[in-house]
């Protein structure tokens, strides 16, 4: 369905494809001198004017600048490394780790979303607020699917994850999922689940004005 939508907004989708980087392109006849163009893992070339890249997250530097020996991490994307009760390793009942700065090793690999902070963050209070001790219960991470706002009052919302995290691969029979939506009802769903996070009255009563004047006046690109 997004697919389809960006074909009709003359929008090229290449899947699999990743920028491995640019080079100067071109001389005369090009307003920007040199030009440059991107240089894709499937071996093509895209000539551009500006190029708009999201190459992925990484850790802050307070993260990547911290003593491999003394805070073990990833040997891949550098996070922290932490057990099933978010406990850095090797300093297990005094730090913790939570969010895009730490990867749990063993078991299903979390993404990277808010919901996954969100959910860590309430884990971690209770521990932290003697409510729960540091290894009465580990993480257990609860999906609630993933959604997309497409633009054009439409979105996607795909509900085959929804529940709690697991190795899928495991799994010899399937229970109730969440409808896969589409279109309008998916934009509501994301603007309601957009909406009822907020812990601020102030943003409750203000995000519903602004959706109302871009919906009458459109998106102000003035600035």
């Amino acid at each position: 369905y997004a697919h389809r939508l960006f074909r009709k907004r003359d929008i090229d989708v290449d899947l699999a494809t990743a920028v491995a980087g640019s080079e100067d392109y071109g001389g005369e006849g090009y307003r920007f001198n040199p030009a440059k163009r991107a240089l894709l893992s499937n071996g093509d070339a895209l000539e551009f004017g500006t190029l708009v890249w999201s190459a992925g997250l990484a850790p802050r530097a307070f993260i990547q600048d911290l003593d491999a020996e003394a805070f073990p991490r990833h040997p891949r994307n550098k996070r922290l490394l932490v057990d099933n009760y978010l406990r850095v390793k090797g300093h297990e009942g005094s730090l913790w780790a939570m969010g895009d700065a730490a990867v749990n090793e063993v078991g299903v690999p979390l993404p990277q979303l808010a919901q996954v902070a969100r959910q860590q963050g309430i884990y971690l209070a209770k521990v932290l607020n003697g409510k729960q001790s540091e290894d009465e219960k580990p993480f257990q991470f609860f999906s609630l699917g993933s959604m997309a706002s497409m633009g054009e009052l439409k979105g996607v919302y795909d509900g085959s994850t929804a529940g709690p995290l697991r190795d899928r691969s495991q799994e010899t029979e399937k229970g109730w999922m969440p409808p896969a939506l589409k279109g309008f009802s998916a934009l509501l769903l994301w603007r309601f689940a957009y909406w009822g996070r907020q812990t601020s009255i102030a943003n409750k009563i203000l995000i519903p004005m602004y959706w109302f004047k871009t919906f009458v006046f459109g998106r102000d690109t003035s600035w």
